[in-house]
């Protein structure tokens, strides 16, 4: 009685154990992503994160890529799962055939769910208990917090990890329960042969999927920084996947059916086995491969994005705040610049502090409407609010204090600057009444100029005396006298302990000024933001691990499932007489070209959307071009150098299999 009882659950442990090939890869994914997923909530249940300066941004992108994680875990565990019940479908069959009962086998493949879930979790929660501190502590090096704190385990961490494992499990056994249930013996041992089904009107879905990417790479090419320009992002992302699924699948078959019918190329002897087996290939693995391309994709996107903006930090932070002290007075003429200065300098060097970069300047700030080289203020063009920029607008005097120049300006003359892309006019016109642009400015320390467009992109309009500032206000309903605006700003070198002093002496003396006075110290919100981009990098590493793993979990699945399924094609090549040298060269010519198709396509995407993709990192204020290029092409070339890496590794176990033939 006690042997009959255990009989089922023996059966399933050596099943698991008999196909380890197939168990291994799956049983390793789950792993790294449940270590992944206990770890980051150990993480989110630390209150330690709480309490710790610029904690809060860390945790909300922790937070973000738990759930991002447990969306993409579901998917692609089940995507896996799949090709584990077709790799044992014939195995099942044969159980069948053989006299045991389905219910018996349903019991069987539920002691195989536990055994299998039992040891994802104990090895998940094993290596969570082991790294969390290590990666904890990466966490806030990288978010440049303080590392001398404590790491406490939170078993709620524990019960989440063991919930949200069992539901995947259950979800999967259900499935496989559901397919073996459905099927017959003769279908179960058939079906591990079957192929991914051939789509209907290959024709018709080779243009779509070309006309897809055709569309989508042509929107991230045109792609220009406006509001629209998320949505435009996650079109073209759907367009692309989309559209890759459908070259892969159907456009791929239609091309060597175009090749197969050239009799002159199609009937020489180095082509003819390898297009036939091109052909047979795609059929059955076209879906896997534009999967590989996809990951593939997204492992460069996500390894380049974060890289980027963490090597790029500086660059943003100075972008929204380019000194680290700001005083701002409102009011004409109320305001002792040079006595201001004066006691700036004064502060600081009785508390042992330097003031640097001092940069001060009067103006008078509007928001206008910007079309076809006029400026106007009409609140009926309030629905265009993608052409409205902020304006600040000087005298020339102003403008040579500040820069140290010498430019002069007539009557109805402009000096003209923009932060975002060039202004490219000779005239413009202020509410219909037109200007010369006597120089369009490269530099100007108010703001640097990114030379693509921004999202908050803003113009200096520099007049050539205050009459004439007051001339061009008038035009756009200002009253400049009442509008005039200063501001100064400055950094520091010294002790953190005495520049706190300095600021607060700064502080209090704005505060008892007259008029309208604010002082700022952007130390703090600086701090923010790199807390932040550190925290973007490290949730940027465990997804790129992440979509890298998936990337080679498929691609090992696609060989093992080609190598059994090509076992029967090898012994065929053999009684024609191809020797196995012959052989090992055609099946590698077809496997290397396969592989190589997601590669292409995953470098050809990312370069395509590297364009997008700065536009996108513009509203965090990352203008670096140059860096991100370079990043994307140090990412690709390491990238291409680890697929061929994998691939070698892989089609050594698809040979091994199709040599026991």
């Amino acid at each position: 009685m006690n042997q009959k009882r255990f009989l089922l659950p023996k059966m399933a442990a050596d099943n698991i154990r008999k196909n380890g090939s197939t168990y291994f890869p799956y049983v390793g994914i789950s792993i790294f992503a449940m270590f992944t997923y206990f770890v980051f909530d150990l993480i989110l249940k630390n209150d330690i994160m709480r309490t710790l300066p610029k904690g809060t941004y860390a945790l909300v992108l922790v937070e973000i890529g738990f759930v991002l994680l447990g969306i993409i875990m579901i998917p692609f565990l089940y995507y896996t799962n799949s090709f584990l019940i077709k790799r044992r479908k014939r195995e099942l069959g044969l159980y069948s055939i053989l006299g045991m009962e389905k219910k018996h086998i349903g019991i069987m493949m539920f002691w195989e769910s536990v055994v299998l879930y039992v040891a994802v979790m104990i090895s998940a929660i094993l290596l969570g208990l082991l790294f969390s501190r290590l990666i904890f502590l990466l966490l806030l090096n990288l978010a440049r917090m303080p590392v001398d704190v404590s790491f406490a385990v939170n078993p709620g961490a524990v019960v989440d990890a063991l919930v949200f494992y069992a539901f995947i499990s259950v979800l999967n056994l259900l499935v496989n329960l559901v397919q073996v249930g459905k099927a017959n013996p003769v279908e179960l041992m058939g079906d591990a042969r079957k192929g991914e089904k051939e789509p209907r009107h290959i024709g018709l879905w080779s243009i779509l999927g070309l006309a897809a990417v055709g569309y989508g790479y042509y929107m991230a090419i045109t792609a220009k920084v406006d509001s629209m320009i998320f949505f435009g992002f996650f079109g073209a992302v759907f367009l692309v996947v989309i559209g890759t699924y459908f070259l892969f699948t159907s456009g791929s078959i239609s091309f060597l059916r175009l090749v197969k019918r050239n009799k002159a190329l199609y009937y020489r002897a180095e082509n003819f086995i390898t297009v036939s087996g091109m052909l047979y290939r795609m059929k059955k693995s076209a879906a896997s491969l534009s999967n590989i391309c996809i990951f593939s994709t997204m492992v460069i996107i996500t390894v380049v994005c974060s890289v980027s903006v963490y090597l790029g930090t500086d660059s943003i932070v100075r972008s929204f705040y380019p000194k680290d002290f700001q005083v701002d007075f409102v009011g004409h003429e109320v305001v002792d610049r040079d006595g201001l200065q004066e006691q700036i300098v004064s502060l600081a060097r009785d508390a042992r502090v330097e003031v640097s970069d001092y940069v001060d300047y009067a103006y008078v700030e509007c928001t206008a409407h910007l079309q076809e080289g006029e400026f106007s203020i009409d609140h009926a063009l309030d629905w265009d609010y993608e052409n409205w920029y902020r304006t600040r607008l000087m005298t020339l005097a102003e403008y040579n204090r500040m820069e140290g120049a010498q430019e002069t300006l007539g009557v109805g003359e402009v000096l003209l600057y923009s932060t975002g892309l060039d202004f490219g006019r000779d005239r413009v016109s202020f509410a219909g009444e037109d200007f010369a642009v006597k120089e369009e400015l490269m530099e100007c320390r108010i703001a640097r100029k990114v030379n693509m467009g921004s999202f908050d992109a803003s113009y200096v309009v520099v007049a050539a005396d205050e009459a004439e500032l007051e001339r061009i206000a008038g035009l756009l309903g200002i009253d400049a006298v009442s509008s005039w605006s200063y501001r100064c700003r400055f950094n520091h070198q010294g002790e953190t302990a005495d520049v706190d002093r300095f600021s607060e002496s700064l502080r209090a003396y704005v505060s008892s000024l007259p008029g309208f006075a604010q002082y700022r110290d952007n130390r703090e919100d600086m701090k923010d933001a790199v807390s932040m981009y550190g925290s973007l990098l490290f949730i940027g590493i465990f997804f790129g691990s992440i979509f890298l793993i998936c990337l080679l979990v498929i691609m090992y699945y696609k060989q093992i499932t080609e190598g059994y399924e090509d076992r029967k094609n090898f012994e065929i090549m053999q009684k024609v007489g191809m020797s196995d040298e012959e052989i090992r060269r055609t099946i590698g010519t077809q496997v290397r070209m396969v592989f190589l198709l997601p590669l292409f396509g995953a470098l050809l995407h990312s370069a395509v959307g590297m364009k997008m993709v700065l536009m996108l990192l513009g509203s965090i204020q990352f203008h670096e071009p140059g860096l991100l290029f370079t990043c994307a092409l140090v990412t690709g070339l390491v990238f291409a150098v680890l697929y061929g890496i994998c691939y070698k590794r892989t089609s050594a176990v698809y040979y091994r299999i199709v040599k026991r033939a």
